[in-house]
C-alpha cells in the first residue's frame, strides 16, 4: 500500500509543486489550502503517514493545527514549514509535537529525506503499538484460570492493583504456580502497558553480572566494559521490571536495590551521575522470605519494602477441580500447536489427575499434558496416557488426617525426607515447635529443609 501524505498550505502553487514531486516518489498525496478541510478529511481507518503543514495560515496557525492533531491523530508525524525563520517559532512547533520543521523556500531534497525518515519512524511506532495491543490481548486478567477461592482472590487483587501503577508487589508461591504470568498480567492491564515489561532471574547470574545487568555501566567501569550500557532499570523506564527469585540476591546487592526503591535514583557502575527513572518493580520468590529474614539471609528492611502487597499464588493441589479447567485450556492450546483434535479427558484420566498432588504445579501439568497429547492414540486422553511420577519418587506422600503412609522398598533417607515434608505441610506452627516435635534442633531442621529442597514444596 502506498504511503499517504497530506500537504497543507494556503498557497495552491505550493501544494501542486509538492504533490507532483512526492507523487513521482511513489507517494499518494492530497493537498489542502485550508487546514480545517484537512481535519475534516481525517479518517481513523486510513490516516496519513505524514502531514506537511505551513506554519502561518489565515484560518489556523501551525501550532493550533498541531493542537488539533494531537487530539485526533496523535501518532501521525507532522513537519512544519515556516517562512518566519525565527528559532523560537520552530522550537514552539517542536514543543507542541511537530516531528521537525522546514524553512521556506523549502529545499526539495531535504523535504524528501525528512519525509522518508518520518515514515520509517511512524511505521516502527505503528508496529510497536500493534505488538503492545497483541500483548494486552494475550494477558487478560481472566487468563489466570480457576474458580477456587484462592485463585479468585488472586484475580481480584490483580484487578485492584492495575490502578496502583507505582506500588511494588511481591508474588510468592511454589515453583510452577504462574508468578511470571501474574506479573505480566498486572503490567499489561495497568497504565504502564505501553511501556516495556522486562524481567531477570536473579538466580541465573552471578552477583557481579546481576548488578551490571540491573544498574548498567559506563565505559571503562571494568575490563570488558568497552562501551557504556544501560541497565534494566533504565530500559524499563516508564514500564515494569520483574525480579524473579529475588531471594537469590546477595545482601550487598539487596542494599542497592532498597536504595533504588526508596528514591528511584541510581548510578551506573563506574558512573558519577545520578539517574532517575520511573520504573515499577515487581518481585517473585518461591522461598519463605520471613524465614530468610530470621536467618539473616534476606534484609528485613528490603522485605518490608517489597512486601507492600503480597500476591500468594496457590499450589495446584489447593485449587480443587481447577486442575481440570486448566487442563481443558491447555488441551485447546496444544491442539493448535500440535495439530491434534483431542476432545478432552476421560473420567478415568480426570480421577487420576485429581488424585495427583502436582508438586510441580501448572508447569508439571503442562508438561504431562503435552506428552499425553503427543502419544495419545485416540481423540481423548485416558488415564494410561498420563505419565505421573509416583509419590515415592517425588517425596509427595500423603495419608489421611493425622496419618503418614510410606511404601516399602525405599531408603531411610527417602523416609526421613517424606516424613519431614509431611510434617511441614500439615502443621502451621513455628519452625522451632516443628523441630521440637521431630526431636531435632531448629538448625538441624533448617539443614534438612535445604538439603532436601523442601521449602519449594511447602506453603507457609
Amino acid at each position: 500500500m502506498q504511503e499517504r501524505i497530506f500537504v497543507v498550505d494556503d498557497e495552491p502553487k505550493i501544494g501542486t509543486l509538492f504533490s507532483n514531486v512526492l507523487a513521482r516518489d511513489g507517494y499518494e498525496v492530497e493537498a489542502f489550502v485550508n487546514p480545517v478541510s484537512m481535519l475534516d478529511q481525517l479518517d481513523e481507518d486510513r490516516l496519513p503517514d505524514v502531514i506537511l503543514a505551513d506554519m502561518m495560515m489565515p484560518q489556523m496557525t501551525g501550532v493550533e493545527l498541531l493542537d488539533a492533531l494531537n487530539d485526533r491523530a496523535p501518532s501521525v508525524p507532522v513537519i512544519i514549514m515556516t517562512a518566519h525563520s525565527s528559532v523560537q517559532t520552530a522550537v514552539e512547533a517542536m514543543r507542541q509535537g511537530a516531528f521537525h520543521y522546514l524553512q521556506k523556500p523549502v529545499n526539495l531534497e531535504e523535504m524528501r529525506a525528512l519525509i522518508y525518515k518520518a515514515i520509517r519512524l511512524y511505521g516502527a511506532q505503528q508496529e510497536l503499538e500493534e505488538i503492545k495491543e497483541k500483548q494486552q490481548a494475550e494477558y487478560p486478567i481472566s487468563g489466570i484460570l480457576g474458580e477456587s477461592d484462592p485463585i479468585v482472590q488472586v484475580r481480584e487483587t490483580i484487578q485492584t492493583l492495575t490502578g496502583a501503577s507505582n506500588t511494588t508487589v511481591l508474588f510468592s508461591g511454589e515453583t510452577g504456580t504462574g508468578k511470571n504470568l501474574a506479573a505480566q498480567t498486572l503490567h499489561y492491564n495497568s497504565a504502564r502497558s505501553r511501556k516495556p515489561f522486562t524481567e531477570i532471574n536473579c538466580a541465573a547470574l552471578p552477583d557481579n553480572l546481576l548488578e551490571a545487568e540491573l544498574f548498567g555501566y559506563e565505559k571503562g567501569a571494568f575490563t570488558d566494559a568497552r562501551t557504556a550500557k544501560p541497565g534494566m532499570f533504565e530500559i524499563a523506564d516508564g514500564g515494569t521490571l520483574f525480579l524473579d527469585e529475588i531471594d537469590s540476591m546477595s545482601l550487598a546487592l539487596q542494599a542497592k536495590l532498597l536504595s533504588f526503591l526508596e528514591s528511584r535514583t541510581f548510578r551506573r557502575l563506574g558512573g558519577v551521575e545520578d539517574r532517575t527513572v520511573n520504573t515499577r518493580v515487581l518481585c517473585a520468590t518461591n522461598a519463605n522470605l520471613e524465614s530468610s529474614v530470621k536467618e539473616k539471609e534476606f534484609r528485613k528492611d528490603l522485605f518490608f519494602r517489597i512486601n507492600v502487597v503480597n500476591v500468594k499464588m496457590p499450589a495446584l493441589r489447593h485449587m480443587e477441580r481447577d486442575v481440570l479447567r486448566i487442563a481443558d485450556s491447555l488441551i485447546t492450546r496444544f491442539n493448535n500447536e500440535l495439530k491434534r483434535s483431542i476432545t478432552g479427558l476421560t473420567e478415568a484420566a480426570q480421577e487420576k489427575m485429581l488424585e495427583h498432588m502436582w508438586p510441580g504445579n501448572v508447569r508439571e501439568l503442562r508438561n504431562v499434558l503435552e506428552r499425553a497429547m503427543i502419544f495419545a492414540q485416540g481423540d481423548t486422553i485416558d488415564a494410561e496416557d498420563l505419565t505421573l511420577a509416583p509419590p515415592s519418587q517425588i517425596g509427595d506422600v500423603f495419608g489421611t488426617a493425622g496419618a503418614f503412609q510410606f511404601p516399602l522398598g525405599r531408603t531411610i533417607e527417602d523416609l526421613e525426607k517424606a516424613y519431614i515434608l509431611r510434617t511441614l505441610q500439615t502443621r502451621e506452627d513455628s519452625y522451632a515447635k516443628i523441630a521440637d516435635s521431630l526431636g531435632i534442633s531448629k538448625k538441624t531442621l533448617w539443614d534438612k529443609r535445604k538439603r532436601y529442597n523442601l521449602d519449594e514444596q511447602v506453603e507457609r
